[in-house]
């Protein structure tokens, strides 16, 4: 669904959290915004709130955008 949430993000490796949009979401995947640097491939976990810590990799990254594709729905 299309939305609009604050969540925290963790790059794997890489220490602290980051502030980011999340604008779609899904069983299997999201979207994301923010100035966080990430990779396609990265290993991420995202606090989305009433869900909780999710683990995903990151599939791509255009400009401040980036998508995440869930481990588990």
């Amino acid at each position: 669904d299309s939305l609009f949430v604050m969540a925290d993000l963790r790059v794997a490796g890489v220490e602290g959290e980051h502030r980011i949009k999340v604008r779609n979401l899904s069983s299997g995947g999201m979207m994301g915004e923010g100035a966080v640097r990430v990779s396609r491939g990265d290993t991420v976990e995202v606090n989305i709130r009433n869900i909780g810590w999710v683990k995903g990799s990151v599939a791509w990254v255009q400009d401040d955008r980036f998508g995440v594709a869930l481990h588990e729905e």
